[in-house]
């Protein structure tokens, strides 16, 4: 197999959303996570988008059961995946009990928006899921006039525009002056 080279053809592997629009995605984790302040229970979701320019992206969402609250309206999220994904349970559930289940289940989601959110200073976009849909056959769309905003040009300039809060870590340590990948000369 070979390739052929191009200076202008290096974009690096990227993990975090970089545009908004419909993806094919595969639930890659699902965690409990306990309950809010609340009182209501709450886990972590994250996809996995897999197919189309943007394969590999990541995107967390999460969900809360606050069926029981005196104006219940984000458990409805949870029926929105679960129908995406052609889920055949029914009755009662528990998000404790559900997570496991729904690990690599696929589905499509919507995304829309990126929201802003701050890490020691930084400021960073995270996209976010306003719609689950069912797989779609005709694969991801990408929305081009839909960009993950980059606002934030600190981080631009000395990460590449890698986001840290996509992986939850923190940024990698700046090469010397001259060294731009760490390494010794």
């Amino acid at each position: 197999m070979a390739f052929t080279f191009d200076a202008n053809d290096i974009r690096m592997a990227s993990t975090g959303l970089e545009f908004g629009g419909d993806y094919n995605v595969k639930v890659t984790s699902a965690d409990f996570k306990g309950k809010t302040k609340n009182g209501n229970d709450y886990a972590t979701v994250r996809f996995e988008v897999v197919d189309g320019d943007q394969k590999g992206a990541q995107i967390t969402h999460v969900f809360m059961d606050d069926a029981e609250a005196e104006r219940p309206f984000r458990y409805r999220e949870i029926n929105a995946m679960l129908a995406g994904m052609n889920y055949q349970g029914s009755g009662e559930m528990t998000l404790q009990t559900l997570m496991p289940q729904i690990v690599n289940q696929q589905l499509a989601v919507q995304v829309k928006k990126f929201e802003k959110s701050t890490n020691d200073g930084r400021i960073y976009y995270n996209p976010r899921i306003e719609n689950f849909g069912k797989f779609m056959t005709g694969g991801s769309k990408t929305d081009m006039n839909n960009p993950r905003p980059s606002n934030d040009t600190n981080n631009q300039q000395t990460n590449g525009g890698f986001n840290p809060a996509d992986q939850g870590m923190t940024p990698p340590p700046m090469a010397p002056e001259g060294d731009p990948f760490g390494g010794g000369f």
